[in-house]
């Protein structure tokens, strides 16, 4: 997720989620409130992240929108059709290359662009912790 290569640091403050199933057992009642899955848990203790949960259902609609059209944005444009790679590392420097293809685009009537905003926002991101928090589960039958 936070890469060295991609953002440098990590969001500090709030980052805004909705309810995804890696992350997400179960909503707590209509609320923000989440019971998270222990491992999404230690993830975001080893990256010092604070969520934001969206508000479930409608009453949290507005709060996903700019996020999911983004979402969509990405998929239309750089996923249709499946990119062919023949690794996960290819897979990735293609990621790398649409991204720097979209520092100069602007998002609806901003009057920065992506990349502008981002250096603006650079700064305020916090280090990295020393080692990576690792993704992999090893289990033994």
């Amino acid at each position: 997720m936070f890469t060295r290569s991609a953002l440098g640091g990590i969001p500090a403050g709030q980052i805004r989620y909705d309810n995804l199933s890696p992350a997400v057992s179960r909503v707590i009642r209509k609320s923000r409130s989440r019971e998270e899955h222990p491992r999404w848990g230690d993830f975001r203790q080893h990256y010092s992240i604070t969520p934001f949960y969206c508000e479930p259902g409608l009453r949290g609609a507005h709060e996903k929108g700019g996020v999911e059209g983004q979402v969509g944005y990405w998929r239309r444009n750089f996923l249709t059709p499946i990119p062919g790679v023949g690794s996960l590392d290819e897979l990735n420097d293609a990621f790398v290359a649409f991204e720097q293809a979209e520092e100069n685009r602007r998002i609806g009537m901003r009057i920065r662009t992506i990349g502008q905003d981002f250096a603006l926002e650079a700064p305020l991101l916090l280090s990295l912790p020393g080692e990576a928090f690792e993704t992999s589960l090893a289990f033994n039958p």
